[in-house]
């Protein structure tokens, strides 16, 4: 039997897929050409779906620890006694101590149905929740403050483009299906350039590729605004009608001269001007920017700067053009009744979880699809933290690092045990999530756990909604989505208000009704209106960046043994000549480490990064974060990831 699906793990791809099944077995995993953006083609974590459910690292049981914390050592207990264990212990503080009790959710998997724990946590007498966020939200909400929402034309739209500048984002590795519309665009005459710290391997698809010193985007994005400005190469006439605060900003912009711009970037003056150049002259004009961008100091301001030069020459609401960062498409899909949040609660920054933990006297945690101890920056405090609780029960589908922490680990249903409906942030698709399979062994949705959890602690099961295909329809209707679920099932659903290409009405839902330059909300909020370059005082040592790893997701996957064969052992790249002074050989092994903390790795030589970089795969199985201190970025809560400052030694 075939049935169609879709993966919905936290990547741009939103796949739809195909599975085979067998006397209730997923048999064969691959993709549906139905979807447009996708066009059938998944990548490798999509087809190990089947060593991901059967694996031998697949929770099907309840485990209670029964050695040192962080050790992971567990027996395999009865999942009766593990809800009531677990009930217990939370109902034990709920009486208490309250916000003694931290619930933490991560994004293992995007989706509807795992946000049904709002309705238990909102019968509860008091509980504390993680803010901040470790992925994209400081592009979100530049995006946000510049355009009034966070959408951009459709993927194959880009086929349409003459000119693609790819900035800070490498397809190759964590948006494969969007090569696909690149390189039929390159077919039809398009050029594309790739603006990138490093030589990427989605560098042999541009016809030219600059690297900036990192953390300096926002520099060369403010100094291509002066050229164009200044050489009057910009649309005039789009700016004048449907832009706000340009005379504020081209007084800023004032300030990056050619002369200032190569300083700071590293980028030549001659290189600024012809990109600058192309983006004028050549049209559609395409601009796609990638979230590690943002992962530093000034991420958001830098995402507004790149942004707005799609603003600036007018390549928005037209064919071929637009700005590509997110796709948060309407309608969204909501839960209905949904409780809205007690009084009784407190927050804490995700990037200082370890140090609030112990701060704010917590003593039992709930984590659920989240790994923190691989995933959350100063990860060395985090796991003293998580040492320290009385109490900490995991959700999920495997042991992870985190979950060595538990007390009680509940098995979760994995992919395809369950029913969902789901958006991705790529491309505009609703698509149905099936529960092809039963879930193995003793694990269940979170849906039933958290029904469970509430019977045993008296408070109202049924305000938790069931995991059926009743509850589908009532999010679809709740929605406003005019489609059901035998829609769904026929392939990926487009609304009948879909738009291939975006603002082509000239709406923006920002105060002002425009694009702007100088934003209005975060003027009031106390923040730069006006995108502004501040130097960093960076000047010692080496500067970190993590990239994302082809074949893993953060730390997913990772327990893959056919992944495992592939991946090498833990390195990190450094240039040639920074090798050389240290006289490092390619695959030696070498210490990189900061005041937070130090990892080993071997060392990757290459011409294809600067002088000064060292470059990390995150997903590696090493503790990274550790070097990761914990500061917020600019705007947005984002966590900065990039541009850590380390150094470097050979182990003796």
């Amino acid at each position: 039997m075939k049935i169609k699906a879709v993966c919905p793990r936290d990547c741009y791809g939103g796949c739809s897929l195909i599975l085979e099944v067998a006397d209730g077995r997923i048999t064969k995993v691959k993709g549906d050409k139905e979807n447009r953006a996708t066009e059938g083609i998944i990548c490798r974590k999509g087809i190990e779906y089947i060593s991901r459910n059967y694996g031998k690292n697949r929770l099907k049981k309840a485990l209670k620890r029964v050695g040192e914390k962080g050790k992971g050592e567990f027996k395999e207990i009865d999942i009766e006694e593990a809800l009531n264990e677990v009930a217990k212990r939370i109902k034990e503080v709920q009486e208490k101590e309250p916000l003694s009790f931290l619930f933490y959710k991560g994004a293992g998997e995007i989706g509807t149905a795992s946000k049904v724990y709002n309705n238990f946590i909102n019968q509860l007498n008091g509980y504390t929740y993680v803010y901040g966020d470790l992925c994209s939200a400081a592009g979100l909400e530049a995006v946000k403050a510049t355009y009034g929402s966070v959408e951009h034309n459709a993927p194959w739209d880009l086929e349409n483009a003459k000119l693609i500048v790819i900035w800070g984002k490498n397809p190759a590795n964590t948006n494969i299906q969007e090569l696909i519309h690149i390189k039929r665009a390159k077919q039809k005459g398009a050029k594309v350039v790739l603006i990138d710290i490093r030589k990427s391997e989605t560098a042999k698809y541009a016809d030219l590729v600059i690297n900036p010193e990192v953390g300096t985007d926002l520099v060369l994005a403010m100094a291509i605004h002066n050229y164009l400005i200044e050489n009057k190469k910009y649309d005039v006439d789009f700016v004048e009608n449907f832009t706000y605060g340009f005379d504020e900003f081209k007084a800023e912009a004032k300030r990056y001269t050619l002369d200032y711009a190569e300083r700071i970037t590293k980028v030549s003056k001659e290189d600024i001007v012809y990109i600058a150049d192309m983006m004028a002259s050549i049209k559609p004009f395409t601009l796609i920017c990638g979230f590690g961008i943002q992962r530093q100091a000034q991420g958001g301001q830098t995402v507004r700067a790149i942004s707005l030069l799609s603003a600036l020459l007018g390549s928005v609401g037209v064919v071929g053009g637009g700005f590509r960062y997110s796709n948060h498409t309407r309608p969204r899909l909501n839960i209905p009744k949904m409780l809205k949040p007690i009084k009784n609660i407190r927050g804490i920054n995700v990037v200082n979880m370890g140090q609030e933990i112990k701060e704010k006297g917590i003593k039992c945690m709930l984590i659920q699809a989240a790994n923190p101890v691989m995933s959350n920056p100063n990860s060395r405090a985090l796991r003293e933290a998580l040492k320290e609780l009385d109490f900490l029960v995991c959700i999920d589908t495997v042991v992870s690092e985190t979950a060595k922490y538990a007390d009680i680990i509940l098995p979760a249903a994995s992919t395809f045990e369950y029913y969902d409906v789901l958006r991705s942030y790529w491309h505009p698709y609703i698509m149905l999530h099936e529960k092809v399979i039963e879930p193995l062994g003793d694990s269940m949705h979170e849906s039933r756990i958290y029904r469970e959890l509430a019977k045993r602690m008296e408070l109202n099961e049924e305000k938790i909604p069931e995991n059926n295909l009743e509850f589908i329809e009532s999010v679809l209707k709740y929605s406003k989505i005019n489609a059901t679920i035998d829609d769904l099932r026929k392939g990926p659903y487009l609304t009948d208000d879909y738009s291939e290409v975006v603002y082509r009405d000239r709406i923006f839902k920002t105060p002002s009704g425009k694009i702007e330059f100088k934003s209005i909300l975060l003027d009031e909020q106390g923040f730069d209106g006006v995108p502004r370059y501040r130097e960093n005082n960076l000047n010692n040592g080496f500067k970190l960046i993590s990239i994302h790893n082809k074949d893993v997701i953060n730390s997913q996957y990772l327990n893959i043994p056919s992944i495992q064969d592939k991946l090498d052992n833990p390195y990190a790249y450094i240039n040639i000549e920074d090798a050389e002074v240290l006289k490092i050989e390619d695959g030696e092994k070498i210490r990189v480490f900061n005041d937070n903390g130090r990892v080993e790795l071997n060392a990757k030589l290459t011409y294809d990064i600067r002088r000064g970089h060292v470059i990390v795969p995150f997903g590696q199985d090493i503790d990274l974060n550790s070097l990761i201190k914990g500061q917020n970025t600019d705007i947005g809560l984002c966590t900065v990831f990039h541009n850590i400052e380390v150094n470097i030694e050979k182990v003796k």
